[in-house]
């Protein structure tokens, strides 16, 4: 009776067009299993053409940090195109872009000379699992500020741009370089991918720090084998670097998927200072091996002095259960050379994150992990008790790279679009005419003035409040009268009162030519008695339908519905 199920979830939940909105602590079974596709979407009467996830909140708290916006990039077979998002805390969407038609990878919201921008990778990701593009400096107009490339001619890579308090930027970048392969069994010279820090001048472009991979690490410290790499256009990726921290003493830590190993260099002289995890580690491991034990990680920070943060996905493409993926936070101690758990975060469906990943540390204490090629991401005390899972994807297609974001963060954000809003008149689901309204990127709108002129060229005051509402969502939905004048348009005002924006007028009349001789804007429009019953005997049938249906799938339904598969349907 899945089947059932899943149309009547559709019928009752997308009726109008778009999908129901979820709820706190909400659990929608279709949505999990395909019921809107692998790729579910809200839609937008007035700005249709916004590619905008649907979430499921699958458990929610109000401990919570309801302050912040979080950020994501959504991309995958099941897209359109790659958007940078950003959703509030409810899940609404505030904006969304895509940028050049290109792939679009970690969404930030990073301070440059004491603005704010958001920050993204944008280029092309095909690149032997790595990338080769530029990354975009948006500000709070979402007009383009920088577009910041690596230094020497080379492109910049996917993983990691980290914008420091001095001003300069830290990337990853790959370069492919010919090597001796004898040591990992080929008895060739062959190309490998390099792996390199660049600590950049956001002025000048030019690099002030670079370090390169190759000249402390051997190939056969890698836990990848070479396969058929190293041959022709093939290179081996041995150390795949994706994230890059410089502390307050001027040294770099960087993460390297394929030796399941952190990196903490000298930041003067480039050396090697240790070595956590791997095969050349370092430290002696005071959680009975569960410290070191991390393997294809991502996204290592410093959460402190002495604490380092990591997303550790546990496993790869061809090792998908080799362990659960988890947040790890480590506490090191240099000077005795020991390292301890110090908490562990997993998801309580036991996502395997079999690429990509993010591990933040919000300000109120809690923990925001990514799942990366998974579409979920989930808050946690620091405790390591869950407080808010979600989903951008159904669980069902996890792990298929359908719908999938590099990294999922949290900002406070404030947008001031240049762009005016947008306005449709279309009917709802009931079928009655209404005037909608939307502003991609506008955070700071607090409601929505409806207001009519039958001169479209007149001046503020020349245009009469006809209705206001409070902005609740993305889109505000006014309903429309006859007596409302030809030219409509909505105005977007501040808490504070003042005006922050207007819409471009739509003429009513255009919409007129398009309705039923007994059509109108009013709610009732129906012409004569014999309308009105056999539209309420008709309405009659479809309740007594979907009622019926509604009880079959109710008696059919899984008895243990909430347990979702872990591994992706093929």
């Amino acid at each position: 009776m899945r089947l059932s199920w899943a149309l009547l979830l559709v019928t009752t939940g997308a009726v109008n067009g778009r999908p129901s909105e979820p709820y706190a602590g909400s659990y929608d079974f279709g949505y999990e299993h395909d019921a809107y596709g692998p790729h579910p979407l809200t839609i937008f009467k007035s700005a249709a053409e916004l590619e905008v996830p649907k979430i499921d909140v699958l458990q929610s708290s109000k401990a919570c940090d309801s302050s912040l916006h979080t950020l994501l990039t959504p991309r995958g077979g099941a897209t359109r195109q790659p958007q940078a998002t950003v959703l509030d805390s409810s899940g609404d969407l505030i904006w969304t872009s895509s940028w050049r038609g290109q792939q679009l990878y970690n969404l930030m919201v990073q301070e440059y000379k004491g603005e704010k921008y958001l920050t993204f990778w944008a280029g092309d990701d095909t690149v032997g699992g790595h990338g080769a593009g530029t990354i975009i400096m948006l500000d709070n107009s979402y007009n383009l500020f920088k577009e910041v490339r690596a230094a020497y001619g080379l492109d910049a890579d996917l993983h990691d741009f980290r914008i420091t308090d001095a001003g300069t930027a830290l990337i990853t970048v790959y370069e492919i370089v010919h090597r001796d392969l004898s040591e990992v069994g080929k008895n060739r010279i062959g190309p490998v991918w390099d792996c390199i820090i660049q600590e950049v001048d956001l002025e000048t472009g030019l690099a002030i720090f670079q370090w390169r991979a190759l000249d402390h690490w051997k190939l056969m410290d890698s836990f990848r084998e070479i396969g058929g790499d190293g041959e022709g256009d093939r290179a081996y990726d041995f150390f795949h670097m994706n994230s890059i921290a410089k502390d307050a003493r001027g040294n770099y830590l960087t993460s390297s998927r394929y030796m399941h190993s952190l990196t903490y260099i000298n930041g003067t002289s480039g050396e090697v200072i240790w070595i956590l995890g791997g095969k050349r580690n370092m430290f002696r491991d005071l959680s009975n091996g569960t410290a070191t034990n991390f393997a294809y990680q991502h996204d290592a920070r410093w959460s402190g002095n002495d604490t380092i943060t990591i997303f550790d996905n546990g496993v790869d493409d061809v090792h998908r259960d080799a362990a659960d993926t988890r947040g790890l936070k480590l506490k090191v101690d240099e000077k005795a050379m020991t390292v301890s758990v110090v908490a562990e975060y997993f998801n309580p469906h036991k996502i395997h994150g079999i690429s990509q990943g993010s591990f933040q540390s919000l300000s109120n204490g809690n923990i925001l992990l990514g799942y990366g090629n998974s579409a979920a991401f989930t808050e946690f005390a620091s405790n390591g008790d869950v407080l808010c899972d979600t989903h951008f994807g159904p669980e069902s297609r996890f792990g298929t790279a359908e719908v999938q974001s590099y990294r999922v963060y949290k900002y406070e954000w404030h947008g001031w679009p240049i762009s005016p809003p947008s306005t449709a008149i279309r009917r709802n689901s009931a079928r009655n005419w209404n005037f909608y309204v939307s502003w991609n990127g506008a955070t700071e709108v607090s409601k929505w003035i409806l207001q009519g002129s039958q001169n479209i060229s007149a001046a503020n005051e020349g245009w009469k409040e006809l209705n206001r509402m409070k902005k609740t969502g993305f889109e505000t939905a006014f309903d429309l009268r006859r007596s409302y004048p030809r030219f409509l348009r909505a105005v977007a005002v501040h808490a504070k009162g003042h005006m922050l924006g207007a819409s471009i007028p739509l003429d009513v009349r255009e919409v007129e030519d398009q309705l039923p001789p007994t059509g109108g804007f009013t709610a009732v429009n129906c012409g004569s008695l014999g309308i009105r019953i056999g539209m309420g005997v008709g309405g009659a049938l479809v309740v007594g339908v979907l009622l019926r249906m509604a009880i079959v799938a109710w008696n059919n339904r899984p008895t243990v519905y909430w347990r979702l598969p872990t591994t992706p349907t093929e």
